[in-house]
């Protein structure tokens, strides 16, 4: 008797599907969407100039959070091109950049993250970003158009 109340109930909750809590409220009673809402509000943030809206992913970009306090560092040339730093992470790449944050790490499209050496400058940075993408399935391609 007590095993068919077990399996009614398993049934049931099943049934009734698991909860989520990927949209819950934060502690502070802000959704999600107002968390990032609020970031990009933020005066150390510099959105992608181009997003991939042909994915299918959580977010049409990938957003680097840096250590590095001055968007300046990213206005110098990218390996002897026309780009400067800043354009290739933001444009060709599909990448906002965060600025003074606690660690230099790459939340990517699908919402993994990864992290990326500390203290180095913006341009050895940008290269470990580059080969990072371009290790990506997706970021394979877009790799390969800046390095045409």
């Amino acid at each position: 008797m007590k095993l068919s109340y077990w399996l009614l109930f398993h049934a049931i909750y099943f049934s009734m599907g698991s909860p989520s809590y990927a949209q819950e409220d934060q502690s502070d009673g802000s959704s999600l969407s107002d968390v990032a809402s609020k970031m990009e509000l933020d005066e150390n943030f510099f959105d992608a100039l181009r997003l991939r809206t042909d994915l299918d992913f959580e977010s049409p970009k990938r957003i680097l959070y840096t250590t590095i306090s001055d968007i300046k560092a990213f206005r110098q040339q990218y390996k002897g091109t026309e780009m400067s730093l800043e354009f290739v992470i933001r444009d060709r790449l599909h990448t906002a950049i965060f600025l003074d944050q606690k660690k230099n790490l790459l939340q990517s499209m699908d919402g993994s993250e990864f992290g990326l050496p500390k203290n180095i400058t913006a341009d050895e940075l940008t290269r470990q970003l580059v080969a990072l993408i371009g290790g990506m399935y997706y970021g394979a391609q877009e790799v390969r158009a800046l390095n045409r």
